[in-house]
């Protein structure tokens, strides 16, 4: 099961293999990790890079150590956080599009209100750092990728014009699950005129303060973007 780890970043390697054997579920809710000395064993590590590496996994919110018990699984749906996301994602050769399609179910929620706040709060000078973005995308040399990740940037700087720390912080999350898989997603993002014009109407609409016009504006977009992918991952019939 295991894979001996090299002596570079040993702690992080040993995260890397335990976070994956507990996320695809080949050690269950409840189940104990093999003893500390058998498992410093099998990966070829020293007991204090394992330790340091079962700490993490704590906080992670994956592992719980007791004395006299050892260390267990726990219900990381419980207990995790939404870091985790973006290691949740990987499948066996393509993306695990149950939770790609939970990640775009709640970006289309959170930049819903990522608009409307940013409608309420942005100053003269937000408005322009906006504009620049838009600027950016009318490039006629960007291919889907690039396009793809000037189309988050821009609502990564929609969220900070909104003023809101734990949506910063959220978004920093989802843009890290979303960009890992460019490529991907890029297939299923609206034509570059229709980007455009989607950020041009959002900036129409904040720099009014039309919070409810740029939500709508928002939602309709991006719900367009989910129903082409499933349509395509999942077709009917």
């Amino acid at each position: 099961m295991f894979r001996p780890v090299g002596k570079p970043r040993v702690a992080e390697e040993i995260v890397s293999q335990l976070r994956g054997l507990i996320l695809r579920g080949e050690y269950a809710v409840g189940d104990k990790l093999p003893p500390e000395r058998k498992l410093a064993e099998e990966l070829g590590v020293n007991r204090a890079s394992l330790r340091e590496a079962i700490k993490s996994l704590e906080h992670m919110g994956l592992v719980k150590t007791r004395q006299g018990d050892g260390t267990r699984v726990l219900d990381f749906m419980q207990t995790a956080g939404v870091e985790l996301v973006s290691h949740l994602i990987p499948g066996d050769g393509m993306p695990n599009l149950d939770v790609l399609t939970d990640v775009l179910d709640f970006r289309r929620w959170f930049a819903r209100e990522v608009a409307r706040l940013a409608a309420e709060r942005a100053s003269p000078e937000d408005i322009k750092k906006l504009e620049a973005i838009v600027e950016q995308a009318t490039d006629p040399q960007l291919d889907l990728n690039e396009l793809l990740k000037l189309d988050f940037e821009f609502y990564v700087a929609m969220t900070s014009v909104a003023r809101n720390r734990v949506m910063q912080l959220l978004i920093n999350t989802m843009r890290s699950a979303v960009l890992s898989y460019a490529p991907f997603f890029a297939q299923f993002n609206p034509p570059p005129p229709a980007v455009r014009k989607h950020h041009r109407d959002l900036i129409k609409a904040i720099s009014i303060k039309d919070g409810e016009g740029a939500s709508k504006i928002s939602d309709a977009y991006l719900k367009k973007g989910t129903e082409a992918f499933l349509a395509t991952v999942r077709p009917q019939g």
